[in-house]
């Protein structure tokens, strides 16, 4: 498989699965609820149908990190402050800084966790069943990582 470092979608079209893909197709399999509001330009629709999610807040000190695990419908996980760490099971570990975002599409294995040398706070969110799976080795920890490039809006 080859990655880039340029954006996570490179990452998730190496599994198969691309931002228009997986997750929106289960959403739109769902029975849904037209919401009328001022806050949109016109008629959105709530998913009804398992639209429960758990989220986690969690402070991670240097070099510490979750096991392989995997998410029934995904995870996103917010690097809130510092240097979080995050790969998915066959590709390169993800550097995130503060404000930064990266996505564990469905059932796909990955963990995540602090740098070797700053901890780093999380808020991550995701639905269904979490399978947990094998200690991350030293090996896979101490891979180079790539940081993805966040292009911040023109001014």
């Amino acid at each position: 498989m080859t990655f880039s470092s340029r954006s996570a979608i490179y990452v998730w079209a190496a599994f198969g699965i691309t931002a228009a893909g997986l997750p929106l197709l289960i959403a739109q399999e769902q029975d849904r609820e037209a919401m009328n509001s001022p806050y949109f330009s016109s008629t959105v629709y709530r998913v009804k149908e398992n639209s429960t999610g758990t989220f986690a807040h969690i402070y991670f000190p240097p070099g510490t990190r979750t096991k392989w695990h995997s998410h029934e419908f995904g995870q996103v996980i917010l690097c809130e402050e510092g240097t979080c760490l995050n790969a998915l099971k066959g590709g390169p570990v993800i550097e995130l800084h503060a404000g930064e975002t990266s996505y564990a599409p469905p059932g796909v294995p990955h963990w995540q966790g602090a740098a070797p040398n700053a901890g780093g706070t999380q808020f991550n969110t995701h639905r269904g069943k979490i399978t947990w799976m094998d200690a991350v080795t030293d090996e896979e920890y101490k891979t180079p990582t790539s940081h993805l490039a966040i292009v911040p809006p023109k001014k």
